[in-house]
């Protein structure tokens, strides 16, 4: 089992361009944060959680736009297993990943736990 954990500023992400969005997040991510009244705390809790698999694959080789979240119908926020996530858990025999999402007006977390 591996874990990785991050928190951010929302600050950081109230003036990010089109460049590193476009750069570090899915059209999909692109256009969910961008249907939220709070795009900003949405783009820093994706941010999160990038980071937060990047430290518990210990790769920090993994682009963050091959890390792709989104939401299922209850709202809940899951990780693609696109070849290249699915290509990191089979080097840790794992086969599950979970994440968890909470941002405040001031700040977002994410966890990741790989099993």
């Amino acid at each position: 089992m591996e874990i990785g954990i991050d928190i951010e500023n929302n600050d950081r992400f109230k003036e990010i361009n089109d460049h590193f969005l476009t750069r570090t997040y899915t059209e999909r991510e692109i256009a969910y944060a961008k249907s939220k009244k709070n795009a900003s705390e949405i783009f820093c809790a994706l941010w999160c959680v990038k980071e937060a698999t990047v430290k518990a694959f210990s790769n920090k080789k993994i682009s963050f736009k091959e890390i792709e979240v989104l939401h299922d119908d209850g709202g809940k926020p899951y990780i693609t297993k696109n070849a290249t996530i699915k290509n990191e858990l089979e080097k840790l025999a794992a086969c599950e990943i979970k994440i968890s999402i909470s941002h405040s007006k001031d700040y977002s977390t994410a966890v990741c736990l790989i099993y």
